[in-house]
């Protein structure tokens, strides 16, 4: 279950609230009034929340899943061949 926290205890609480958000990795609901206003996430959960709705980005990974399905796979001396 998702935690809530009232708007005045998280504007004075804003420091610690924001470490348990990046520690957890789970949402926060804020609330104004007992009405649900906005939730806080982790960056994480943000980058792939938006990367979920990138038809390129997803298209990217289903070339990937069908590029490793049929063994097509880089070992490390490839990928970093210009590096090593």
């Amino acid at each position: 279950m998702i935690k809530t926290i009232n708007a005045t205890k998280f504007r004075n609480n804003f420091k610690d609230t924001m470490d348990h958000v990046k520690k957890s990795k789970k949402p926060l609901i804020i609330t104004d009034r007992d009405v649900p206003s906005a939730i806080l996430i982790d960056i994480d959960e943000y980058e792939d929340l938006l990367s979920g709705k990138d038809k390129e980005y997803l298209a990217s990974i289903k070339r990937a899943r069908a590029q490793y399905s049929k063994g097509n796979v880089l070992d490390i001396s490839d990928v970093f061949a210009d590096i090593i």
